[in-house]
């Protein structure tokens, strides 16, 4: 059963000026998104991203008149941004909390299949936010569109808990961005990668206890039978030694490439946050594959 469909969400910045219409909504640019775009490229970095605005303490000293306070100019610990679009969108059910639902589901898949970080109109953002490079891998709405249409279809049928967890795994996903040091991306992306895990467990039954008994250790069994289930890059692409080792002793040791965190940076050729993203974004997009061949949607 369908329900009415609430007032447009508004959402940014997605720097494309894009309709894109799927099942059971669209997304519409803002009238003044020109405007809007003009002022995000007056304060873009040369590195691409959005950075916090520096903020001071002001005191009003009356109804016209405020005084800067003294030694209170940080960069914003959550500040807003522009937005960009209007998110119509009607539900499949009543939901208490649409923003926290289907409308959220919606608006971290755009960040995950754009490459940036997008929140509602008047929620806060922390952190820097990638602009320039957005939706490189996207080349027309129509794409973009039927790809949500499919995500929309196997989300709306998961149990709750399901929905919950990928719509967090994909917000965590984009939170990458936020991070310059690799240990701390690295972080950021082992909870993506168990939360993963966890999802391909509770939908489809995997169990590390049935992988090759000559794999040794919990990670390394859980990383091969999403790699049996999924047909992911094997050792070649994402060495599941290094992995473990490098998630083992960053979690249990505190240590980074055998030394404090924050002291240096790995100079490897092999990145393993840069990995670890890429497996990541495969794994979540063959949790949506595999269960849109199990409802039969493909």
């Amino acid at each position: 059963m369908t329900v009415e469909s609430p007032a447009p969400i508004r959402f940014g910045f997605l720097p494309i000026e894009w309709l894109i219409e799927f099942d059971c909504g669209k997304i519409v640019p803002i009238p003044e998104f020109k405007k809007v775009s003009r002022i995000i490229q007056k304060h873009l970095h040369h590195d691409g991203h959005f950075y916090p605005p520096t903020l001071e303490s002001v005191v009003v000293v009356n109804p016209v008149k405020s005084k800067k306070t003294r030694k209170t100019k940080r960069p914003a610990f959550l500040y807003p941004v522009p937005p960009s679009h209007d998110l119509f969108l009607t539900p499949l059910r009543a939901e208490i909390n649409i923003r926290e639902g289907s409308a959220g589901f919606i608006l971290h898949l755009l960040s995950f299949l754009f490459h940036t970080r997008l929140q509602f109109a008047d929620w806060f953002y922390d952190g820097r936010i990638p602009i320039e490079w957005v939706g490189k891998e996207i080349h027309h709405p129509s794409q973009a569109g039927s790809y949500l249409s499919l995500a929309y279809k196997v989300w709306s049928v998961w149990p709750i808990e399901e929905q919950k967890r990928f719509t967090n795994i994909l917000y965590m996903h984009s939170r990458r961005f936020v991070y310059e040091w690799e240990w701390e991306e690295f972080i950021n992306q082992y909870l993506v990668l168990d939360a993963c895990w966890k999802m391909a467990e509770m939908l489809f039954g995997l169990n590390a206890g049935n992988v090759d008994k000559s794999i040794k250790g919990l990670h390394k069994r859980r990383l091969a039978a999403l790699r049996d289930k999924f047909d992911l890059p094997g050792d070649d692409f994402i060495d599941s030694d290094k992995l473990a080792n490098l998630r083992n002793n960053l979690f249990h040791e505190v240590l980074w490439h055998g030394v404090r965190p924050g002291s240096a940076r790995n100079r490897s050729e092999y990145h393993m946050p840069t990995r670890l993203v890429v497996l990541n974004q495969q794994l979540i997009f063959a949790l949506l594959n595999e269960s849109a061949k199990q409802q039969k949607l493909i």
